[in-house]
């Protein structure tokens, strides 16, 4: 039997954490989880380093098992482990994505799946073991200098039945994925803002976690997100545009106008963008001597950026920092 199961929330925190062990089968009915762990997976190793360390695999690809578990006996580059992805693996397994609980019903069209069903839970035509054999004979000797990750929905009885060191991760749409989330991040959820979260979603639970994703980055360094938090986050549809961002810079209110960079730059603002809306502060707030050193930081920051001089969110956040240190609120015009 499989060494242990675990939730999809779990398997983000062991990630999180890189102590990750050598085999996962994930599985379940939520398709959209299992794309986003096989991204976190993909983002565990060093941006540098994936070309060398990361091997993606797509059943309908014409892989082979064999091929996978053979990527995972490469050593690692400059790397703690190599990572090892195969996805659609059902098609690899001889299971074409029907759901365990589902009755097994045999027609005209369904003879090649029966077919394939067939051999992965017996011996090759040629004698050697079939794929779910292979998968088990894996797990009692896996690669510790590796992760392998295979990823088909609807096969838990399946892979709960392989043994050895592998785990079973099964991913199912969450009632309430706060409680994840404020349990990934160490933070608790005030009942109000919750609440407000909840009612702006309905019953989208997509929705509730990329609404409550969102404030987690807006509050980050909040031990309880407030309602005031959510409320925020939520009224930017009203300021869209980069409004909010604008402001703070103006305004040299520097934590608040990295916040606000933050989520421009999440819902995929467009870097040279920023830069512009940036300098229109510049231009409406700085004077005097200052007005150089705030229009050499835009030209450091926009030669970089066009030069591929390091991470545009994180030069944006260096300029940030710089102008609002600079900035000054024009009085109010009485």
């Amino acid at each position: 039997m499989a060494k242990g199961t675990l939730t999809s929330a779990a398997f983000r925190r062991q990630i999180a954490s890189g102590e990750l062990g050598p085999l996962y089968l994930v599985t379940g009915p939520d398709d959209v989880e299992m794309s986003r762990l096989a991204a976190a997976l993909t983002e565990s190793v060093p941006e540098d380093f994936r070309a060398f360390n990361v091997h993606r695999f797509h059943g309908t690809d014409k892989v082979t098992l064999a091929q996978v578990l053979d990527a995972a006996s490469a050593y690692p580059l400059l790397a703690p482990r190599r990572v090892v992805l195969l996805l659609q693996a059902e098609r690899v397994l001889g299971r074409k994505g029907q759901a365990d609980d589902e009755p097994e019903e045999v027609g005209a069209d369904d003879e090649g799946a029966a077919e394939a069903a067939e051999r992965s839970a017996s011996p090759g035509r040629t004698g050697g073991p079939s794929p779910l054999q292979a998968l088990n004979q894996y797990a009692a000797a896996p690669h510790d200098h590796a992760t392998v990750a295979i990823f088909a929905p609807g096969l838990r009885r399946a892979f709960e039945e392989i043994g050895g060191r592998s785990v079973v991760v099964f991913c199912e749409p969450d009632e309430d994925p706060l409680a994840d989330l404020a349990a990934e991040h160490g933070v608790r959820f005030h009942p109000s803002a919750a609440q407000l979260l909840r009612q702006r979603a309905g019953d989208d639970l997509e929705r509730l976690k990329a609404d409550a994703e969102r404030v987690l980055l807006y509050a980050a360094g909040s031990a309880v997100i407030s309602r005031e938090e959510v409320e925020a986050v939520a009224g930017r549809q009203a300021a869209a545009g980069g409004r909010a961002l604008w402001g703070a810079v103006a305004g040299g209110r520097t934590a608040e106008a990295l916040r606000e960079l933050n989520l421009e730059m999440a819902e995929g603002a467009v870097p040279f963008m920023v830069l512009g809306l940036v300098r229109s502060a510049v231009e409406r707030t700085v004077s005097g001597p200052a007005l150089a050193t705030a229009y050499d930081a835009l030209l450091r920051t926009d030669l970089a950026l066009k030069s591929t001089g390091g991470d545009p969110q994180v030069l944006l956040e260096r300029l940030v920092v710089e102008i609002c240190s600079l900035t000054r609120p024009r009085p109010r015009a009485y």
